[in-house]
């Protein structure tokens, strides 16, 4: 305690410079250079976490972009939410437009909607609602639509969504969920629980009025009073329905005209049926479409499988006609009514296995486009490459023009294979890799569809012809009118009244900027658009344990830079690079740095150039080199390369990773004596394996959530398939028929483990674990951890109980990452 005042006196002083010099002299106790370095830690950590730009909502009304940042706050274990109102000039001007100081938003908010002409916003509110009348510490939550009229400054209607309609609202709008405005901005659709059924005590007598209505004994019993969900992050989520609201007569209506349509109404089960989602308006006004996922009615979901990441589960879109519902619920009458009058609903795409996303184009001389991103044959892996395919619509019919369905963009098996020239970072043109299209992503003309998609190991702005499917990239760079940045990670957000467009870029030694790219994006034919800044913003401080003054916050593009490498591994029957993203601190260029190896999660994912505060945070504070390994399994590749990882995990991924950490080295770039890996989920999965396998090349590791048997996972995870089709190969779980593994099978998916190399591990290891994963159960981890303690490996457990796989509560992930930092000082 006898520094505290020494801090507080010399401000003049670099705090930092002096915890070094306090904290490297020999008269210093150990427990105080531990408490020096916590502190010095613990501010290092904030000022990256306090410069992440997480922006959501983001959309443009009369000459306004309104966007909502998400901030970490470790004080409270929770993120605030802040309302940035940018003006939209096209004036090429240096200097950004003045921004008003953000307004913090309470937590309450769960979504903004603007109408589309802006005129109208509906703010979907969550209220906690004192079950006793007020005063009482036992709470129930509400949701609550607000009308906000005459350009959002007149609160018009609130509406109470009744309790006995449906569950919470659906604002999952990565995935499930979703909230349109109809055209004529009368109606709202949205995706809400259905309300499980009403069930009693064996030992209740029901009344005369619910004895119909309720099931006895049946509080305890799957399908019942206890639903079957969807796994990870999806633990409330069972099914949902589609859901229409006047926004003027505040009555409400279910969808009942789709499939599974009896699991909206009064029902005694919540198993089988459909989950409806990512709902919107035909430009018409009299239809809705939506993605519908088969959740037992449709023959290949006999066990809900984990939802999230996952994005093989089977769908298809459907269309439904909603004009008699909405005639109904804009009828001012109190009466009860039957919302049954409409028309059926149709399949509009019964030949694909997925197909996801609709969105349409502004209609022009009777028609419409409707696009989707679909996969006509499916995947088994989590990720895979998505197709574009667009139909016309029929404006007064309001259905799709028989025969008009065209494939924009197929998927594509190999980088180039489409006889595409262009190259980002080195790699030709990949396919598709999207989960979603941008709700705005029709050109102005309908002629393109402007999207963001990953191109090897960057997120790209692309622009795709409607008329013969060319792919080009839109080239520009936020921070010079001179070129184009092909190493920054981009993003499409939407166009502007005027057809320029929002988008967004960021660095890995860069938090995100908000941009804005005149109208002639589009006339540029991969020459640089014209581009400026909209919002730099700055940090935002995450905690009171220290202060950000000027000359402690985050400086884009200082304290460490970032490369590109693609490397190619003469292993492997699929020769695509493997991608690489290597940070490194600054003024190292004559240095053999201590190395961290990253391999990603997933395995079907990507780690891209985007800003990521905790390996920031390793890099410039740690001064480690991190090295982002994007192996053959990894999205953005071709979809063969993708392919070829299933039934060779555990062998052709650690080959990848090892194959990349020796490029580097060979580089002399990292101290060949001091590499470490860290990594989560399969990331931790092939940590276990390289340490295992080559430990005198890996020294030291941290794993979160690591899968390291996968015999003892694949009947305890939400995600069994991944156990299959990883270890075994494509093909080979049966997605319509859930069996148990056989005695073979098992026998395999050990030999694939991490655990089977035990034996041979000597690096110092540690293990973080949330105790609510439902994707790669905690007893994984602990049965590592146990093994490794028996071996006498040096090894620490952290053990998070209120974290699910990712360990994303804000505290629980500044602890995990200034733990790993420590770990690896420690060890390396």
């Amino acid at each position: 305690h006898q520094f505290i005042p020494l801090f507080t006196a010399l401000e003049n002083t670099s705090k930092c410079r002096l915890l070094n010099r306090l904290i490297s002299s020999p008269a210093m106790s150990e427990s105080s250079k531990s408490w020096v370095q916590n502190e010095r830690d613990g501010e290092a950590y904030h000022e990256m976490a306090s410069a992440a730009v997480d922006l959501q909502f983001i959309f443009v009304r009369r000459g306004m972009l309104s966007a909502t940042r998400s901030v970490r706050d470790i004080d409270t274990n929770s993120r605030r939410q802040f309302l940035y109102n940018i003006p939209v000039t096209s004036q090429s001007n240096d200097a950004p437009p003045f921004i008003a100081p953000p307004i913090e938003l309470p937590a309450k908010i769960k979504a903004r909607i603007p109408s589309p002409s802006g005129s109208k916003i509906a703010i979907l509110v969550e209220e906690n609602i004192p079950s006793n009348g007020g005063g009482s510490a036992s709470e129930s939550k509400r949701n609550v639509f607000e009308i906000w009229t005459d350009n959002g400054h007149r609160l018009s209607n609130r509406i109470i969504l009744p309790s006995d309609k449906h569950g919470p609202v659906c604002t999952d709008f990565a995935w499930f969920g979703g909230i349109s405005w109809s055209p004529d901005e009368s109606a709202l659709v949205y995706t809400a629980e259905v309300n499980t059924p009403k069930t009693t005590s064996f030992f209740t007598t029901p009344s005369s009025k619910t004895a119909d209505t309720q099931i006895s004994g049946g509080q305890y019993t799957l399908g019942v009073g206890k639903s079957e969900d969807w796994g990870e992050k999806y633990s409330s989520t069972a099914l949902l329905a589609l859901f229409c609201l006047n926004v003027e007569t505040g009555k409400i209506g279910v969808i009942e005209n789709v499939p599974g349509s009896s699991v909206a109404k009064e029902s005694f089960s919540t198993e089988g049926g459909y989950v409806l989602g990512q709902p919107v308006f035909s430009p018409c006004g009299k239809t809705v479409v939506y993605t519908g996922w088969d959740a037992g009615a449709g023959g290949e979901m006999p066990r809900r499988l984990g939802a999230i990441y996952c994005f093989q589960r089977p769908c298809k879109i459907y269309s439904s006609p909603v004009s008699e519902l909405l005639g109904q619920l804009g009828n001012p009458s109190n009466e009860e009514e039957t919302f049954n009058s409409d028309t059926p609903f149709y399949c509009i795409t019964p030949d694909d296995r997925l197909a996801r996303s609709p969105r349409f184009s502004k209609p022009s001389g009777g028609t419409s486009k409707l696009a989707y991103l679909c996969n006509t044959k499916g995947f088994d892996t989590h990720g895979g490459c998505m197709a574009l395919h667009v139909s016309d619509w029929d404006m007064s019919k309001g259905l799709v023009i028989g025969d008009s369905k065209k494939c924009v963009v197929d998927v594509v098996q190999l980088p180039g294979e489409r006889g595409d020239e262009t190259e980002v970072a080195g790699i030709k043109f990949p396919g598709l890799w999207l989960n979603q299209l941008p709700h705005d992503c029709f050109s102005p003309d309908g002629k393109h569809i402007v999207t963001t998609s990953e191109w090897g190991s960057v997120n790209n702005v692309i622009s795709i012809s409607l008329d013969d499917g060319t792919v080009t990239p839109i080239n520009f760079d936020l921070l010079s009118d001179e070129g184009f940045h092909d190493k920054a990670s981009q993003q499409f957000v939407c166009f502007t009244e005027d057809g320029g467009a929002i988008v967004t870029q960021s660095e890995a030694n860069r938090s995100t900027i908000l941009g804005y790219l005149q109208p002639s994006l589009l006339e540029r034919g991969g020459k640089v658009a014209p581009s400026k800044v909209l919002a730099n913003m700055p940090p935002i401080s995450s905690t009171s344990f220290s202060s950000l003054k000027p000359e402690s916050c985050f400086v884009p593009g200082a304290g460490y830079s970032y490369q590109i490498m693609n490397t190619q591994p003469e292993h492997g029957e699929v020769k695509v690079p493997v991608g690489l993203v290597l940070l490194r601190p600054d003024n190292s260029e004559n240095e053999k740095l201590p190395l961290i190896v990253v391999p990603h999660g997933g395995p079907h994912t990507c780690m891209s150039t985007a800003f990521v505060p905790s390996y920031g945070f390793l890099c410039k504070h740690g001064r480690y080199a991190v090295l982002h390994v994007n192996f053959r399994g990894s999205t953005g590749f071709g979809q063969a390369a993708l392919e070829s990882l299933a039934g060779n995990a555990g062998s052709l991924d650690v080959l990848d990773v090892v194959a990349a950490t020796r490029a580097v080295i060979d580089a002399g770039i990292a101290d060949p004596d001091r590499v470490g890996i860290c990594g989560g989920s399969h990331g931790g999965f092939l940590a276990g394996h390289c340490i295992g396998q080559y430990p005198d090349l890996f020294k030291v590791a941290a794993m979160r959530n690591p899968c390291t048997n996968i015999a003892t996972m694949v009947t305890a995870t939400d995600i069994p398939d991944w156990c299959y089709v990883e270890s075994l190969g494509s093909g080979r779980y049966n997605f319509s028929d859930f069996r148990a593994p056989s005695k073979e099978e098992l026998g395999i998916m050990w030999d694939k483990s991490p655990i089977a190399h035990l034996a041979h591990v000597k690096a110092p290891t540690l293990m973080a674990l949330g105790m609510k994963d439902r994707r790669v159960p905690p007893s994984q981890g602990i049965e590592y951890y146990h093994a490794l303690r028996a071996k006498e490996v040096p090894t620490k457990l952290l053990v998070y109980e209120d974290c699910d796989h990712a360990i994303d509560l804000v505290v629980s992930e500044a602890d995990f990452w200034v733990n790993t930092k420590q770990w690896f000082d420690q060890h390396l």
